[in-house]
């Protein structure tokens, strides 16, 4: 864990002289976290790494990071969409780390999508109004 945090500090001292020398701004942060369970996880699959715990610690915070760098530049109708994001993110870490399918999640997550479609669509029905606006609105008051 040592080795993955100095990892992580270096890439994000990286990430902040990136930021000064370039127009184009990086979340240093993010990036580093990013780059470093790229590395752990090859480092995992060819077998010279084995803290799966950290690995999968670290993917966890790039797709709550990934929802929230969403979150930030979604146009608010499009909000709607963010359960179905989220969850499909991580059945797709859970498979670059188990290479394991499972049918039901992928069940679950097809009917999730339909369901965020159609209250997409109706969104502006006078019955389906609330409940669009309470799902785009879920993270604001917190």
């Amino acid at each position: 864990m040592l080795l993955a945090f100095l990892l992580i500090s270096l890439l994000f001292i990286g990430g902040l002289i990136y930021n000064q020398k370039s127009r184009k701004r990086v979340c240093a942060i993010c990036i580093s976290v990013l780059l470093s369970w790229f590395v752990l996880f090859i480092l995992y699959k060819t077998g010279a790494h084995e803290n799966i715990v950290l690995l999968s610690l670290l993917m966890g915070q790039s797709i709550t990071g990934l929802y929230y760098f969403g979150l930030k530049r979604l146009p608010k109708p499009l909000r709607i969409f963010t359960l179905p994001f989220f969850l499909s993110l991580t059945v797709v870490f859970y498979l670059l780390i188990t290479e394991e399918f499972i049918l039901t999640a992928f069940g679950l997550l097809t009917a999730l999508w339909i369901l965020a479609w159609l209250i997409f669509i109706y969104r502006d029905d006078p019955g389906k109004k609330p409940l669009a606006q309470a799902v785009t609105n879920c993270c604001e008051d917190v």
